[in-house]
């Protein structure tokens, strides 16, 4: 079954609370109309009963009984609605009747009073019963007037209500969808540019109403996803991009060195450097898809790395003596700067010591020989410092703040002579932020560089 869309839901929905507000606001107009009306006929009939007390008071002479019903008869011809007025005297014989209305024999009897209804052929009566103390006489007193004229007004009212309700229901509906699909008019128009954006042309925008409310906010969502969407398939581009040229240059050259050697005879010496080739361009790949595979795995999101608290000065030294060996291989000097007092962070050991070879790694490639590496340590209110200087050949201020982006070379034709393809600082950065630490680079051109590692205070 198809859903409906907002709009209608939304339209039925108020027009189903304004149809329950209608129907109380109509048996409420009902209920007061019928009231005032018959509030209106009671106090009438109330007023003529007293007229009637008025002249049984005035004209009730026990010697002459007869005067007492010619006044009343004259009082009956004169007032509107006098033939429906009945009096009984003491004894219960009708002083004054009425054709269309009788008092009940029960209310004969008694000296109750009261409203009543009666009816006399199809006419409708309202009626009410009272009585007169007049001399130590009680006289009981009927009177009536016909509902016709105040039902019909009733009718009419019913009929109004009952036909008017339905149409102002109408009208509210149709204005509630109108309204409704206007309000919504600019959620159509989000949702087909959206549909308008692909992989092709992500760097389009929706238009931003400045209407301050949700729809404003709704069209700002979309564009900061667009353009979080944009810069993520740019990174993967990117990304996909440098390493196919990554790993076609080694797979090339060692093709190349295979098919240049078996062209003809060689000496067992050329086999053997050729060989020794290979194998150097085949570990550099090795290396180089181990560090792709590890960021594949990183942007998928690993799981958190285990934490213990461990003390950088033996983890340095360590580091250090494996640097040794690239160092003197390059005519560097490698030092460390290590504080007396042990300094213990959050770390996992064998990540944290891939962080600083990688640091150290990248200081080798980039210090011309007779330079000079120091790693130190230190600590303060903020937490402990990891730092790699080196006075190698340093960083350009254009070139700095993308030192950690992956495949990232300030100088295309030195790098690959250092043997790096761009994702050591990128893979130091990520392991730095798994320890909930930041990494920061600090370069002077041509004097040397600074990569420092800030963990948070040990708690």
């Amino acid at each position: 079954m198809a859903q409906l869309s907002i709009r209608v839901r939304l339209t039925l929905w108020y027009s189903l609370v304004l149809m329950a507000a209608l129907s109380l606001f109509v048996w409420g107009i009902w209920l007061a109309a019928n009231h005032r009306l018959m509030a209106s006929v009671d106090a009438a009939l109330v007023e003529q009963a007293k007229g009637v007390s008025t002249v049984i008071r005035n004209e009730l002479d026990p010697a002459h009984p007869e005067q007492l019903q010619e006044e009343l008869t004259e009082y009956a011809e004169a007032t509107p609605d006098g033939n429906l007025i009945e009096v009984r005297d003491p004894k219960g014989q009708q002083i004054l009747s009425s054709k269309m209305v009788a008092l009940e024999p029960a209310a004969a009897a008694t000296t109750r009073s009261g409203f009543g209804d009666q009816k006399a052929g199809r006419a409708h009566y309202r009626t009410y019963a009272s009585t007169a103390l007049v001399k130590g006489s009680t006289f009981q007193i009927l009177v009536a007037t016909p509902l016709r004229e105040t039902r019909s007004i009733l009718r009419d009212l019913h009929i109004l209500l009952l036909w008017t309700a339905p149409a102002v229901l109408l009208i509210a509906a149709l204005g509630g969808y109108w309204i409704s699909r206007r309000a919504l008019a600019p959620v159509d128009e989000i949702t087909q540019a959206a549909r308008s954006i692909g992989i092709q042309n992500l760097s389009r925008r929706l238009t931003v109403p400045a209407t301050g409310d949700e729809l404003q906010r709704l069209s700002e969502t979309w564009n900061d996803m667009l353009a979080r969407l944009e810069s993520a398939v740019k990174r993967l581009s990117q990304f996909t991009a440098d390493a196919s040229h990554e790993l076609r240059t080694p797979i090339a050259l060692i093709r190349t060195t295979a098919e240049l050697t078996l062209r003809r005879e060689r000496s067992p010496e050329t086999y053997r450097e050729a060989l020794s080739e290979i194998v150097a361009e085949s570990e550099r790949t090795s290396r180089l898809v181990e560090d792709l595979l590890l960021l594949a795995r990183a942007d998928a999101g690993l799981p958190a790395l285990p934490l213990e608290n461990l003390e950088l000065t033996p983890l340095v030294r360590d580091i250090c003596q494996q640097g040794q060996v690239l160092a003197e291989a390059r005519q560097l000097q490698i030092s460390t700067d290590l504080p007396e007092e042990p300094v213990f962070v959050q770390a996992n050991d064998p990540a944290l010591r891939r962080l600083l070879l990688l640091l150290v790694d990248n200081a080798v490639k980039y210090t011309p020989a007779g330079g000079r590496i120091t790693v130190s340590v230190g600590q303060d209110r903020a937490g402990a410092t990891l730092a790699v200087r080196d006075t190698g050949i340093g960083i350009p201020d254009s070139a700095l703040p993308h030192v950690f982006e992956r495949f990232y070379r300030a100088d295309e034709s030195r790098n690959r002579d250092a043997g790096g393809a761009g994702l050591g600082l990128s893979i130091a950065k990520w392991i730095a932020e798994r320890h909930h630490a930041s990494l920061e680079a600090e370069s002077v051109l041509g004097q040397g560089s600074t990569f420092r590692v800030r963990f948070p205070l040990n708690g």
